[in-house]
């Protein structure tokens, strides 16, 4: 008998290794599987709270500049986080890593890179500037100013270069570094065809200064260029760009305009 079962197990032994390697490989994989599966559902709520930011309609966009900004505005990492976020996509590479160590979170990211790339080409700029916006958020990338009132919200880069600054009231054509969001009541007047200029009060200065942002015909949504409402009174709206200049003479700060949205 002893006989016979040295010739199985000699015969079976290698079979018997490979269903217990099967074995275990696939428990691995449920367990992660299901792991998986509830931290993206918590992962997936979670980011929708963040996200959850209303930009409003928007009426110009200078699809150059954004696509800019997409490109080599210095969020490649949060914007490719972002895409696989909102994407959706699980990749094999994530387990893969775990036993191959730094070269398969290369792998991952490889992954994660090629599906940014596409995420770009298939993706318009109006849905491209949604995602920069929840992006720039979140990495505080952006000062926030209030036009009516002059009241000014540094980022975190903005107070850490002014911590030194005597006075803790910034004024907006100090900050020419940062990408800049203003609020306030503009007016709208058609410049040569359909470009237009918007102007609006910035402070309670006497006289007040004036923001000032040209907007290239082709950039216009049509429906804004047809209602009059806009060129004969003030209409509320915010506006994400950089300030280009500021003429302390005029009074007149210019800003190069990213998406205005009302």
């Amino acid at each position: 008998m002893a006989v016979v079962d040295g010739k199985w197990w000699d015969v079976w032994w290698p079979w018997l290794t490979v269903w217990l390697v099967t074995a275990v490989c696939v428990a691995v994989l449920v367990r992660y599987a299901v792991a998986r599966w509830a931290f993206g559902r918590t992962g997936r709520r979670s980011a929708s709270r963040r996200r959850r930011t209303f930009h409003g309609m928007c009426f110009y966009l200078h699809e150059q500049r954004v696509m800019d900004l997409y490109q080599t505005g210095g969020f490649s990492a949060a914007l490719e986080q972002e895409v696989a976020d909102r994407t959706n996509v699980t990749s094999g590479y994530g387990l893969w890593a775990r036993f191959t160590g730094a070269a398969g979170a290369k792998a991952r990211r490889d992954v994660t890179k090629e599906r940014f790339t596409v995420y770009v080409q298939q993706n318009t700029p109006i849905t491209v500037i949604g995602l920069l916006l929840d992006t720039m958020r979140r990495e505080d990338a952006v000062v926030h100013v209030d036009l009516t009132t002059g009241h000014l919200v540094p980022n975190r880069s903005l107070a850490d270069a002014l911590r030194h600054g005597e006075d803790e009231r910034i004024p907006l054509s100090a900050v020419m570094s940062e990408f800049v969001s203003v609020t306030g009541r503009f007016t709208a007047r058609r410049v040569g065809g359909d470009a237009v200029v918007l102007r609006a009060r910035y402070g309670d200065g006497d006289p007040p200064a004036q923001v000032r942002i040209s907007c290239a015909a082709d950039g216009i949504r049509a429906e804004f260029l047809h209602e009059d409402d806009y060129f004969s009174g003030e209409f509320q709206a915010r506006c994400l760009g950089k300030v280009r200049t500021w003429n302390r003479t005029a009074g007149e700060l210019t800003l190069d305009a990213v998406a205005i949205f009302r």
